[in-house]
């Protein structure tokens, strides 16, 4: 009999989970969506999401601080966006899925 093994060692195990964490919130996800294909600032994340400015920047430091995003400064905007290609992959996925999951929740 073949003894069965987790794939992945403990460790990598709670690494994803944070990164799951941080994706699980709607928020969070949707402004990774927006930034997905171009820089976006505070402003403009605010009103397509129609959130206070004050939330999304919020938001964008967890991002930020987990590494998820980066900041470049033009002038008095700061634009943010995604640096880690793991995540516009994962992204790119849910965005395929985002209907079937829907489904399984109805």
């Amino acid at each position: 009999m073949t003894k069965i093994k987790s794939p992945f060692d403990k460790e990598t195990y709670q690494k994803n989970a944070k990164i799951y964490k941080i994706l699980a919130n709607p928020k969070r996800l949707e402004i990774l969506n927006i930034i997905k294909k171009q820089e976006a600032g505070v402003d403009d994340i605010a009103k397509i999401i129609g959130a206070k400015k004050a939330n999304i920047s919020q938001h964008l430091k967890v991002l930020k601080d987990y590494g998820l995003v980066k900041f470049r400064r033009v002038g008095k905007n700061i634009l943010y966006k995604i640096i880690n290609p793991v995540i516009s992959c994962a992204l790119s996925d849910y965005e395929q899925n985002t209907q079937t999951f829907a489904e399984i929740l109805t």
